[in-house]
């Protein structure tokens, strides 16, 4: 008996969904129907409505850009003889605030102008030679001295730190001594740490 029962409720579910789906059915075509039955009158003003709300433009003021006090100069040079590129963030001058992007153009005759807006000016250039930024760290007299060197090796010096020599260990004075090489100058802040 209880399997008649469950029988029973299972078809009545089944007719419930049939009936539910075919009522889905026909309000959905009716609905269908009763656009289609429109006068064409009627829907030609619809259309023209809609045209006219697509084809409305909202005239804006067009403002130009310029630079803000708070702009930051991004200047990137690339060096072909060393294949570095030396990136230098700089806070805007402040004769240049309000500067236009063709101001700054001028301002930078010899770059080029990667990117433009308030608060950010982006400018690159590619030079030949060296950078600049090739240092050796070696000895000089009882001190470590800050060399520079150009496209051929020949090293310059440039200036004495306050490292004095008579402190290092015996395996830092070789290496000092043989020189340390170091590209940037991140690099050699980090060389010259290391002794301090």
């Amino acid at each position: 008996m209880r399997k008649g029962w469950i029988i029973v409720i299972i078809l009545g579910i089944m007719i419930l969904f049939c009936i539910g789906v075919m009522a889905g059915v026909y309000f959905y075509e009716k609905e269908k129907t009763k656009d289609s039955n429109m006068p064409t009158k009627q829907l030609a003003s619809i259309e023209q409505n809609e045209d006219k709300e697509e084809n409305e433009t909202i005239s804006t003021s067009i403002l130009e850009t310029k630079a803000s006090p708070n702009c930051t100069v991004t200047e990137k040079q690339y060096f072909k003889g060393c294949d570095h590129l030396i990136k230098e963030i700089k806070e805007i001058p402040k004769e240049w605030i309000n500067y236009t992007e063709e101001q700054v153009k001028a301002e930078y005759d010899a770059w080029k102008l990667e990117s433009f807006t308030s608060n950010q000016i982006i400018v690159s250039q590619e030079k030949e030679g060296y950078c600049g930024m090739h240092y050796v760290v070696r000895e000089h007299g009882e001190v470590l001295g800050i060399y520079t060197t150009d496209e051929t090796g020949q090293e310059t010096w440039k200036e004495d730190t306050d490292i004095a020599t008579r402190y290092l260990t015996e395996e830092d004075l070789i290496k000092v001594q043989e020189g340390i090489k170091a590209i940037g100058d991140d690099q050699l802040h980090s060389v010259l740490e290391d002794f301090e």
